[in-house]
């Protein structure tokens, strides 16, 4: 079996920060995009029903 020379045909290295450049951060960067993006309106929507409940119990103080 010969060994092909991937060089010799114009391809080049890529280190690991340029291939996660290039896909887009891959599967665990979506992942990891995805759950900070539903955490942080878990978060958003706690704290607003916190403030809203809030009003209410001093509104009627």
């Amino acid at each position: 079996m010969k060994n092909l020379d991937l060089k010799t045909l114009g391809v080049q290295e890529m280190n690991t920060t340029e291939m996660s450049a290039v896909e887009g951060g891959g599967v665990i960067g979506d992942l990891f995009k995805e759950l900070t993006g539903i955490t942080g309106n878990l978060v958003k929507s706690t704290l607003g029903f916190v403030g809203d409940q809030l009003k209410i119990i001093f509104g009627s103080l």
